[in-house]
Formats: structure tokens, sequence, C-alpha cells
């Protein structure tokens, strides 16, 4: 089984490498520094870029072990708030309904990480090809919601 491994694993190193998933907040000032959420963004990005690799060298077990950790980072980034809410000062019912928005996208993305990993174990190039995909409409959706330039 061949996939095109070259287009395959440009797409994951795309993904990976545009500042991680979702809400992934900036270093400039003491709002967007250092947060729990910046580190497990982090997590992703760096998991990713290993899953890329396991991919590219045809490994897809090893990439398919990698999504645990994808999935924990994301249930645990569930709590956070994004730095872009912050931003807006938002309260009660406001920040509520766009928190809910967020946890929505966190959760959609752990159902596209659970469908890449069956992709990933019985060897389906195309299910893997389309799962990467919705891993990065998935992450365009996060930023264009919840990253703000700090």
């Amino acid at each position: 089984m061949f996939i095109k491994k070259g287009l395959l694993a440009a797409t994951i190193l795309s993904v990976s490498c545009s500042t991680a998933l979702f809400a992934h907040e900036h270093h400039q000032d003491e709002m967007c520094g250092e947060t729990k959420l910046h580190g497990y963004m982090m997590d992703i990005k760096n998991e990713l870029r290993a899953m890329s690799s396991d991919i590219k060298s045809g490994d897809n077990s090893a990439a398919a072990e990698r999504i645990d950790s994808l999935i924990a980072s994301l249930e645990q980034s569930r709590n956070e708030t994004p730095y872009q809410l912050k931003a807006e000062k938002l309260k009660g019912e406001a920040l509520a309904t766009q928190q809910k928005e967020y946890v929505r996208i966190i959760d959609g993305t752990i159902d596209v990480f659970k469908n890449l990993e069956q992709a990933l174990l019985s060897g389906d190039s195309a299910g893997i090809k389309k799962w990467l995909g919705e891993m990065g409409s998935q992450r365009q959706q996060g930023h264009g919601a919840f990253k703000a330039n700090c």
C-alpha cells in the first residue's frame, strides 16, 4: 500500500506547523504569556510533528499510538479559556456561549483524531488523507474563532 507520502507528509506538516490547532496564545504580553492552554497546544504541535514523521516512514501503528497523547492534550484544553475571549472581556451569557463553541470545536477535533486512528490502524490510505484534511479544517475553525494576535 503506497500512500503519496510526500503529499501526505506535507499536509501533516502544514497542519502541525501552523501554530498548533486552536487558540494558541502568543508571548507578547502577560495575557498572552505562558499559560496552560499554550502548553497543551505546544504539546499538540510536537505530537503532530512526530506523527508526521511516523506516517512518512510508513509506521502507521506508531502514528496511531500518538493519538492518545493528542486527545489527552485536547481534553485538558477544554477547561481553559482562549486568550481571544479574555481579550474581548466577555462575561456572563456571551462568555458561556463562546466557551461552549470552543468546547464544541475541541470535541469535534477529538472525533477527527479517533477516526484518523482507525484509518491508520486499518491502513486505509483514503481515510488517512480524509481525516488529515478534516484535522486542517478543525484547526482553521479554532484559529478563526479563538486565536487573537497579542
